[in-house]
């Protein structure tokens, strides 16, 4: 009955595939954004949609929060984003080659960046298995964007797809953490959904788009941890931004470039520690 029960799930997802139908898979992520305070663990729900032409991995708080400020610029309202989201980014993957892609509009006001990710995923596969929930899952380990991850996949759920940038495994990622468990991603739920409610980002579709792929991304994010408020500035100086003085726009210029490399500072656990390194 066992085997019965597990045949007839891969059957259905593949019937899934084959007729347009989506799965949304939900992961607690749990991770430490700053060394210095090891105690202060986030915690936020993340959701992996997949259809037969892509996943989309984000924040459930970002994707409800994008559809409520799309509704409601519908009706002429404007809403302020969940200022509760901790993770803003969003990962791609097309199918069925898997090409990856990180979408994110954290380091500008005036575009958003879409950045390729070709790097290959050499996972080593080991023996060891364990049951996770209801999953029998096998161990697997990486070294990734400059940690070593381990994770639990099973092949009772037949899409080689995981949280954030995480592929090509023989079945789903179930569990995943780094050596030193700063970054936790946890299988919670798994239900069908329609393919309408698979993010789309139509609410900034006039927003400017800047390409760029990984080697050119680490030149601007070197670059913008140096200076993150270098934009704002120039805006500022440009007369952009309305002030009553020029005292005014130099006031609120130093509060801004303040609150912005505290920030940076904070930020020191990056889940690609790599781009932090000189």
């Amino acid at each position: 009955m066992f085997h019965f029960k597990y045949s007839l799930i891969i059957f259905f997802f593949n019937l899934c595939l084959i007729y347009g139908q989506s799965y949304r898979f939900t992961y607690n992520y749990k991770f430490i954004s700053d060394t210095l305070k090891k105690d202060s663990i986030i915690s936020e729900n993340m959701i992996l949609d997949i259809n037969s032409e892509r996943s989309i991995y984000l924040s459930m708080k970002k994707n409800i929060s994008d559809s409520t400020m799309l509704e409601d610029s519908k009706k002429g309202l404007m809403t302020m984003p969940d200022s509760n989201i901790s993770t803003r980014y969003i990962i791609k993957k097309k199918y069925p080659n898997l090409a990856t892609s990180l979408i994110t509009d954290e380091f500008s006001t005036s575009y958003k960046f879409i950045v390729s990710d070709e790097r290959p995923m050499d996972w080593k596969l080991t023996s060891e298995k364990i049951t996770i929930g209801e999953y029998d899952c096998q161990k697997a380990e990486i070294d990734f964007a400059g940690r070593h991850w381990v994770a639990w996949f099973t092949e009772k759920i037949p899409f080689h797809d995981g949280p954030y940038k995480f592929r090509n495994l023989p079945g789903l990622i179930v569990r995943i953490e780094d050596s030193k468990r700063y970054h936790i991603f946890q299988l919670e739920n798994v239900k069908k959904i329609n393919n309408e409610s698979i993010y789309d980002d139509k609410l900034n579709k006039g927003t400017k788009i800047r390409n760029l792929d990984r080697q050119e991304f680490i030149k601007f994010y070197k670059a913008y941890r140096k200076d993150p408020a270098k934009e704002f500035k120039q805006k500022a100086m440009s007369g952009d931004i309305y002030y009553e003085s020029e005292e005014k726009r130099n006031e609120h210029m130093r509060l801004i470039e303040k609150l912005r490399e505290e920030r940076v500072k904070k930020d020191n656990n990056n889940i690609e520690i790599d781009l932090l390194k000189n």
